[in-house]
C-alpha cells in the first residue's frame, strides 16, 4: 500500500529564501516513510509512501527544483530545453526544437555544474534539488502545471486586455466598454466574483483583477460584447479558442482524445495570436500551455493540481498567525485545532436549509402531484439549500444526464426536503443549439417537469440562466463551466 503525497511549496518571492534548510526536515521524514513506513491501526504492516507531485506557482517551483528564478532568460522552462527566441514560433511538443528534460539530461547538467563551479547555471539549471535525494521522486518527473497562474493570472488577462483594446479602436470607446462590463448581470452565482475595477491603462500584461474575477469576466465576455462584434472576427476567434482551451483544462475528467484535441487547439490559438500580434511577444505562460496535453496524460486533469485550493488553505494561516517567534509551531497547533473542530462538529453530508414550509402537491396546481409520490407529512419546501458547501436556489439550473451528445439542463422550481434527502422539482430546458459566437448553450424553458434527487445531478455545480447584454435579444443562455465527458 502506497500513500501519494501532493506537497505544495508556494511563496511570492523565492529569492529571499533558501529552500534547503526548510526542506531538509521534510526530506528526512519522507525518507523514513519510504524505507520503513509508519504503523497505522487499520493495517497489519507498515504503510509506506513518498511524494508523487509538487505543485505551486512557477516562481516557487523553479526555486524549489533548482532552476533559475527568472523568466526572461534564455532557458526559462523547467520541462524542456526550448530557447526563448524559439518559443515564439514553436507551438507543439512534437517540434524537434523541444527537448524534454529527463533524468539523464538533468544529471548531465548537474555534473557540468559540479565540474565548473564558476558557472551560474547550465540550460537554466542552477543546482541539484534536495528533493532528488528521495528514492522514488525526481524533479524531472514532476509534471504539475498551475492553470490558475498560467491562464487566469497570465494568458487570460493578457489576451482580455488586447481584445478590449481592439474593440475600443473599432466598436466602442473605453468608457463604454467598461460600462458594459460593470453593468452586466453576471447572475446570482457570480455576484461576488464580478470584475470591479478593470485597468486597461496599465503598462504590463494584466488588467488588475484577481484570478476568480478573471475567470468570471472571460467566461461572460461573449455575452457582454457578442452583439457588437461580427461573426468571423479574427480577434474574437482568438478569445473563443482560449475559452475552448479553458473548458478542457478546467474539466474534472478527460479522455485521451480530448488531450489530442487540446493539443491542436493550443497550436491553432498560438498561431492565430502570432498572426494578429506579430510585433508582440508571447509570454512564457503561453509556452507552458504546450505541455498541458502530455502532462494531463501523465498525472490526470490539471484542475486537481492547481494552487487555488492550497492558497485558500494558506489564507487561514495568514489570517490567524500573530506569533512570529516560532512560526512553524503556531500554525501547526491552530491547524490541528481547526481540523479537530471540523471533524467533531461537521457531519459528512452537511446540509443547510432556508426557511421551511409544509409542501402539499394536491393544492399546488403549478406542479403535478404524480411527480412526487414520495411526499409524506414531513416533506417541506424551501427557497435554498446548501449541500456540502454548494448552494442550490430556486431559479438556478442543474445538469443531470445527457441526450444526443448534449447535457440535460433543468431549472429549479421547488426544493423539497424529505428527511435527509433533497429533491428538486424542475422544468426541463430544451437546448436549441450551442452558439459558438456567444460560447454558450441557447435554451428555452419547456413545460416538462421532473423530480431530480440532489445526489444524482451530473455535475454538482449549478448554473445561472443568463441573457446577452443586448436589449434586442431575449434569448436565454447557459455558459459551460467545462467540457462535458459524454
Amino acid at each position: 500500500m502506497n500513500i501519494h503525497l501532493v506537497a505544495l511549496f508556494h511563496t511570492d518571492d523565492v529569492k529571499k529564501y533558501s529552500f534547503d534548510p526548510i526542506l531538509q526536515p521534510l526530506i528526512d521524514d519522507i525518507k523514513v516513510l519510504e524505507s520503513h513506513g509508519i504503523s497505522l491501526p487499520h493495517s497489519a504492516v507498515n504503510v509506506r509512501g513518498t511524494i508523487s507531485q509538487i505543485t505551486g506557482d512557477n516562481l516557487g517551483m523553479h526555486g524549489i527544483m533548482g532552476f533559475i528564478e527568472s523568466f526572461s532568460g534564455r532557458y526559462f522552462c523547467r520541462l524542456c530545453l526550448i530557447e526563448r527566441s524559439d518559443a515564439q514560433n514553436v507551438f507543439s511538443e512534437d517540434d524537434p526544437k523541444i527537448i524534454l528534460r529527463g533524468k539523464e539530461i538533468f544529471q548531465t547538467h548537474c555534473n557540468e555544474l559540479q565540474s565548473n563551479p564558476q558557472k551560474l547555471h547550465v540550460c537554466g539549471l542552477k543546482r541539484n534539488s534536495t528533493l532528488n535525494s528521495l528514492q522514488f521522486f525526481h524533479v524531472s518527473q514532476n509534471f504539475s502545471l498551475d492553470i490558475m497562474h498560467d491562464i487566469l493570472e497570465g494568458v487570460g488577462q493578457d489576451e482580455i486586455k488586447l481584445l478590449l483594446e481592439y474593440m475600443s479602436e473599432n466598436f466602442l470607446s473605453k468608457p463604454d466598454l467598461l460600462s458594459r462590463i460593470y453593468a452586466f448581470d453576471y447572475g446570482y452565482l457570480e455576484r461576488k466574483n464580478r470584475p470591479t475595477r478593470v485597468n486597461l491603462d496599465s503598462g504590463n500584461n494584466t488588467i488588475g483583477l484577481n484570478w476568480i474575477q478573471t475567470l468570471c469576466l472571460i467566461r461572460n465576455i461573449p455575452l457582454i460584447f457578442g452583439d457588437i462584434v461580427p461573426k468571423g472576427d479574427q480577434n474574437w476567434s482568438l478569445l473563443l479558442l482560449l475559452l475552448q482551451i479553458i473548458n478542457i483544462i478546467f474539466s474534472p475528467s478527460l479522455t485521451m482524445g480530448m488531450t489530442v484535441y487540446l493539443k491542436h487547439l493550443i497550436m491553432e490559438h498560438h498561431a492565430l495570436f502570432r498572426q494578429l500580434y506579430p510585433n508582440r511577444n508571447m509570454i512564457p505562460k503561453h509556452h507552458y500551455m504546450l505541455h498541458y496535453p502530455s502532462c494531463i496524460r501523465r498525472i490526470g486533469p490539471l484542475i486537481h493540481m492547481w494552487s487555488m485550493r492550497f492558497e485558500a488553505k494558506h489564507r487561514v494561516f495568514k489570517n490567524t498567525l500573530k506569533n512570529f517567534k516560532n512560526i512553524t509551531v503556531s500554525p501547526a497547533k491552530k491547524h490541528q485545532m481547526l481540523i479537530a473542530y471540523n471533524w467533531e462538529t461537521s457531519p459528512l453530508n452537511h446540509i443547510e436549509y432556508g426557511p421551511l414550509k409544509a409542501f402539499d402537491p394536491d393544492n399546488d396546481h403549478d406542479h403535478l402531484p404524480q411527480l412526487v409520490p414520495f411526499v409524506q407529512e414531513d416533506t417541506f419546501s424551501t427557497n435554498w439549500v446548501k449541500i456540502c458547501g454548494t448552494e442550490y436556489r430556486v431559479g438556478l439550473v442543474v445538469s443531470s444526464g445527457t441526450d444526443h451528445d448534449f447535457p440535460l439542463f433543468y431549472r429549479i422550481k421547488v426544493i423539497l426536503k424529505l428527511k435527509n434527502d433533497v429533491h428538486f422539482i424542475a422544468n426541463k430546458l430544451d437546448i436549441e443549439y450551442f452558439s459558438e459566437h456567444f460560447h454558450a448553450y441557447k435554451v428555452c424553458e419547456s413545460d416538462e417537469k421532473v423530480v431530480i434527487n440532489a445526489n444524482v445531478v451530473e455535475t454538482y455545480r449549478p448554473f445561472d440562466l443568463q441573457s446577452s447584454y443586448s436589449t434586442d435579444d431575449d434569448c436565454l443562455f447557459i455558459v459551460p463551466l467545462f467540457l462535458y465527458v459524454l
